[in-house]
């Protein structure tokens, strides 16, 4: 693996960690204090939000002032708004005001933070090894964001609620530290190009149907799987059905990490086995099985039926944004990339509100086969849309003249 490569591996895995501590600590502080879902969907829509109104601005920003710039000062916010969350939660001041408000700062550099990984990593791999390289890089969100981070929060909310915040904001420090020494090779537009073309992304995204289907399907599954998570934590945690304590949610949430970042970490050889087409559809089938889970599993048959579709589920994320780098130039590649997420995980927000209003009305597990049902539908647009032959066609031609590094130092290691 090449140095520079590395360096960013490690800096990503820090800001996982740091981000997985932060947002589940924020929720167990919120489902503790009220034991109610809507407080919970308010944490969650403020975690969310950005992405519907703040993913464009970052990926013209990333486009501005250059992917590795914009990751250093994004985690430097990162850094100072977990602080203050931390000084209010200690002084007990207006937490039901206070932790969505700083919840909401944190995931607005957040957005910023997620847009310019996708950028580094297409400046600094070639078409050859993309897949893989999309692979450790998820590998890393899976592991530490969706394992590690959880199961810390977990065990420092027990301890102190103050703790996690802590924590996630000397590990921001710590990944700005670790960005500012990466090489900045990438081109960065100029301020004319990038305020002229604010919607260019969305634009090309809804010109192509691959990328277009893409959006539709993950915007569909983000709202089944925000309806899911929102209710989850309060059907888990004491007094909840499961009847799971704080560290025991986290270590659920994480066995869904460890599942997703194993499925991440083979994507590249799934797809060479099945090719892209059929591996982007086995996503679907494992996000449905998280979805179901609750419905006829608990205990350790729960966290394995979870791990395994998560471990499908999570190549979602590596082969979408590998078919978004091949069909995307890198000069308009940040703006696609916040345009996509913005379609995407910008649904969120309405994933949970949807959660936190409709189950005052409706039984929860009802609410997970819906989710299931949803998950099960984007397999339609899927086959449909995205075959090989269609991926293929709307593939780019190379360009000669970026600057790439491989991801490792040997062939061997690409297969």
């Amino acid at each position: 693996m090449s140095g520079m490569f590395r360096k960013f591996l490690t800096a990503t895995a820090v800001s996982d960690t740091a981000n997985g501590v932060f947002a589940v600590a924020a929720t167990i502080t919120a489902a503790a204090a009220s034991h109610s879902a809507m407080a919970v969907a308010a944490v969650t829509i403020a975690a969310t939000l950005p992405w519907l109104i703040a993913a464009v601005p970052a990926g013209v920003l990333v486009d501005r002032i250059g992917a590795v710039r914009a990751v250093t000062l994004a985690n430097l916010g990162r850094c100072a708004a977990m602080f203050s969350l931390a000084g209010l939660i200690w002084a007990d001041v207006a937490l039901a005001v206070t932790v969505p408000a700083l919840v909401f700062v944190v995931s607005c550099f957040q957005t910023v933070v997620d847009t310019a990984a996708e950028v580094v990593t297409a400046n600094a791999v070639d078409d050859a090894r993309r897949t893989r390289a999309n692979g450790l890089l998820a590998v890393s969100t899976r592991l530490f964001y969706q394992f590690l981070g959880p199961a810390l929060a977990g065990v420092l909310v027990d301890v102190d609620h103050v703790l996690p915040s802590v924590l996630a904001a000397m590990a921001c420090l710590a990944a700005a530290l670790v960005a500012a020494q990466l090489p900045r090779t990438e081109a960065a537009a100029t301020s004319d190009e990038a305020s002229t073309g604010f919607w260019d992304g969305a634009r090309i995204v809804f010109s192509q149907p691959i990328l277009a289907t893409i959006v539709a399907v993950g915007g569909l599954t983000t709202i089944a799987n925000s309806i899911f998570f929102t209710l989850l934590v309060v059907y888990a945690i004491t007094p909840g059905p499961l009847g799971l304590s704080a560290s025991q949610y986290g270590f659920l949430i994480g066995a869904i990490g460890v599942g997703a970042a194993a499925g991440a970490l083979l994507t590249h050889r799934v797809e060479r086995w099945l090719g892209r087409s059929l591996t982007l559809t086995l996503t679907r089938v494992g996000w449905a099985l998280v979805f179901a889970g609750p419905l006829f599993a608990d205990g350790a048959q729960l966290t394995a039926v979870m791990t395994i579709g998560s471990a499908l589920g999570g190549m979602w994320s590596v082969e979408s944004m590998s078919v978004r780098q091949l069909t995307v130039s890198r000069a308009d590649l940040g703006r696609v990339s916040g345009a996509s997420r913005m379609l995407t995980y910008g649904m969120t927000p309405v994933g949970s509100a949807i959660g936190g209003t409709v189950a005052f009305a409706v039984d929860a597990q009802v609410l997970f086969a819906v989710s299931t049902t949803l998950a099960l539908l984007t397999v339609i647009p899927i086959r449909a849309y995205l075959s090989d032959r269609a991926i293929e066609a709307a593939t780019r031609r190379p360009e000669p003249d970026a600057q790439k590094v491989p991801v490792s130092d040997s062939e061997g290691d690409a297969q």
